[in-house]
């Protein structure tokens, strides 16, 4: 079982640690709540009561800079960001947070939206410059001319390939007798 223990982030004068076990990163929630100046005894009872948090909150033993291990209440990283953003308080830091996870997500969304737009506006201006010229092709004489070059070529390919299907039929049929 591999496990690393790392500095995840200092945050107001708080050290943010999280430890790699078995390819999961899991982050301490006290250290957050108290970088944030959020409850922690209220913050880990609500934990515990969600629905997706509470089964996900494992105990991982933690080396507390300058002490011994010590058993920590965590979550997945990947839980962490939302667990934090789900957090009810005044708190100035956790208010803090909250305004660049709404802008993030808006930056998100929002980019998916206007880049879905902005592809279909070159997609029908592109459409549009197309039928142009090929109305001024259809205009120019060589352009009918290689056009109907093309069909003919279109169409002896076909009778080639009938061609050729008989003779292999008319082979075949020598071995048959």
């Amino acid at each position: 079982m591999k496990q690393t223990l790392v500095k995840f982030l200092d945050f107001n004068g708080k050290s943010l640690l999280f430890l790699h076990k078995n390819g999961t990163y899991w982050v301490a929630i006290k250290p957050v709540c108290e970088a944030l100046k959020v409850e922690y005894t209220r913050s880990f009872k609500n934990v515990q009561a969600d629905s997706i948090l509470g089964p996900a909150l494992a105990v991982q033993p933690m080396q507390v800079p300058g002490e011994q291990l010590r058993n920590m209440s965590c979550l997945p990283e990947y839980l962490i960001y939302g667990w934090i953003f789900s957090i009810q308080s005044a708190s100035k830091e956790l208010q803090e947070y909250k305004k660049e996870c709404y802008e993030i997500l808006f930056e998100h969304f929002h980019g998916t939206i206007t880049e879905r737009r902005e592809l279909l506006a070159q997609k029908a201006l592109t459409e549009m410059d197309r039928s142009k010229r090929e109305i001024a092709l259809r205009l120019n004489p060589d352009f009918n001319s290689w056009e109907q070059l093309k069909a003919q070529e279109a169409r002896i390919g076909k009778r080639l390939k009938e061609a050729d299907r008989r003779e292999i039929n008319e082979q075949m049929q020598l071995f048959d007798e």
